[in-house]
């Protein structure tokens, strides 16, 4: 065994870790977790930290992903360095975005609880939005009502991949990598749970009762429930929840007599989520037609008619969250957030208006959208030479091929290239693709929508003209564009609180009409129409 120290944004531990064992590894043994979207097989060049002490040299498809200055700083890719003795690893970072608004609903309060539960004051209920890439937390006063305290942070499964599929993978190669997975997100929300306790000066045992929704596997995950046949034809989910677990006993709540209801899924690629998401929306029971989309790595559907509910899965892929861009990163501090024109220049902001490290997934769209409209970027997808576009020639560069690039920041070279523009055609192309087949499944043109309910965390930033421009939803008019906030946790705080929501979990699944996408022809046909960018449908 070899010793060493890790240092994360809540302070510095120990750490013990067989000899020859990667930084990665023994992150997750620890039970802590670092960005890495392709889950550490050394292809995403995103686990980034500094690492020193007795530990393996640099290899040259390590040092291929790292600058110089990130070299000589002692930065290394945590999937590649190994711990031969003593070492210090540095994995700070900065507070990632997550989205916790939402709007309420209004509903009789009949909260879920258990009498059988002791506590010490009135009592209290958590949700939980468990996303692929974040989670959202609200505790609750289950006699008023109230929100009393709220807590966002990044998913610690993102150590095991950005997506899905790849944590399914990691289980599939080794179960233990599910209890691992399991653990991860149980103390994650255990400690928060602590800590929005402590905030309002509760005991944890005042937890009575949880509601958990996420997508289908990561609601199996939480409840340590293998999710594995989700990911090979016929994709049966071994479960749809929409049932009571122990809370206690699963690691996630202190009182010995909690329960957590795990919001009842669609199918093995539509989950607990859009359900509560559907119904914080009033969409579960909405005579409009009304599409919900969930922006993120799975792009879920939704879409509300007078005959009924309609849903689908498309695989958009981790692009939007940063994963297979070249500058991508997460939502954190100094990520390029908003790109837009004025006067004739392209600009960007950045979260928290920090110096510019990298592109996070709205920011992404939006630059799409810039290269679309100043001609930088034609329909195809091609980025264009500087001498076809002389009034934005200052924007295009070169790679190492001498293929053109667009150059958001020369300073501090941070730009989109050719590889990222089809990630991104691959990922909206996708999700239009979804609506168009959802539209023909109810026999409705998109013409007669009524609005667009654009949901998530991630979505909650995004413009609705960038998602026009590049076709990524109809080109209905942007006023009928609704953005909801994390509508996703709103819906399971009423569904923990509410008598009337509680009754559409039950129920809306019984209503609803599932579209598998893997091997419907239209799909396939409208998924390669909608490759070129432009407005979509």
């Amino acid at each position: 065994m070899v010793q060493g120290f890790v240092t994360t944004n809540s302070g510095r531990m120990p750490i013990s870790a067989p000899y020859g064992m990667t930084a990665l590894e023994a992150i997750r043994l620890v039970g802590l977790s670092i960005y890495s979207p392709c889950g550490g097989n050394g292809t995403c060049g995103k686990c980034r930290a500094k690492i020193v002490g007795d530990v393996s040299d640099m290899e040259e498809r390590e040092s291929a992903f790292l600058s110089d200055d990130e070299q000589k700083a002692g930065v290394r890719l945590c999937c590649m360095c190994r711990l031969l003795g003593d070492f210090e690893i540095d994995i700070r970072e900065g507070n990632m975005r997550v989205q916790t608004d939402f709007s309420g609903l209004s509903y009789t309060l009949s909260p879920m609880k258990n009498e059988k539960c002791e506590y010490a004051d009135a009592p209290l209920g958590l949700a939980a939005d468990i996303g692929t890439t974040t989670v959202a937390l609200y505790l609750c006063d289950m006699q008023s009502g109230r929100v009393l305290a709220t807590r966002g942070f990044r998913n610690p499964q993102s150590a095991y991949g950005a997506d899905v599929i790849s944590r399914i993978d990691k289980i599939m190669k080794d179960k233990t990598a599910l209890s691992e997975q399991q653990r991860l997100i149980a103390n994650a929300i255990s400690g928060s749970v602590a800590e929005m306790c402590a905030s309002i000066e509760r005991k944890e045992t005042d937890v009575v009762s949880a509601v958990f929704c996420g997508n289908t596997v990561m609601q199996h995950i939480a409840a340590g429930i293998d999710p594995s046949t989700i990911a090979n034809a016929p994709f049966i989910a071994p479960t749809l929840f929409g049932e009571r677990y122990d809370a206690h006993a699963l690691g996630f709540l202190k009182n010995k007599d909690a329960f957590v209801y795990f919001a009842p899924c669609f199918a093995s690629y539509v989950g607990g989520d859009i359900a509560c998401g559907m119904i914080a929306s009033a969409l579960d029971a909405c005579k409009e037609r009304v599409l919900y989309i969930d922006v993120g790595t799975n792009g879920e559907i939704g879409l509300s008619t007078e005959k009924g509910l309609y849903f689908c899965s498309a695989a958009a892929g981790p692009a939007f969250e940063g994963a297979h861009i070249a500058c991508g990163m997460a939502g954190v501090a100094g990520a390029v957030s908003e790109v837009f024109l004025e006067d004739g220049r392209v600009r960007y902001r950045t979260v928290d208006g920090a110096e510019a490290v990298g592109i996070c997934g709205s920011g992404i769209i939006d630059a799409i959208a810039v290269m679309l409209e100043t001609g930088i970027l034609d329909e195809t997808g091609c980025i264009a030479e500087k001498d076809d576009i002389p009034a934005f020639a200052e924007y295009v560069g070169e790679d190492e091929d001498e293929n053109p690039v667009f150059m958001l920041d020369r300073e501090k070279n941070i730009y989109i290239c050719g590889r990222d523009v089809r990630e991104i055609q691959l990922a909206k192309a996708a999700i239009c693709a979804g609506v168009q087949t959802l539209l023909h499944e109810a026999g409705i043109d998109y013409d007669t929508l009524t609005g667009v309910v654009i949901a998530g965390g991630f979505g909650s930033h995004l413009r609705a003209e960038s998602l026009c421009r590049i076709g990524m939803i109809p080109p209905i008019d942007t006023k009928k564009i609704r953005f909801v906030g994390n509508a996703a946790g709103a819906g399971a705080v009423a569904v923990l609180l509410g008598k009337e929501p509680r009754a559409s979990a039950q129920t809306i699944c019984d209503r609803a009409q599932y579209t598998e996408l893997s091997q419907n022809a239209y799909f396939m046909e409208r998924y390669i129409e909608e490759m070129m960018f432009g407005e979509g449908v």
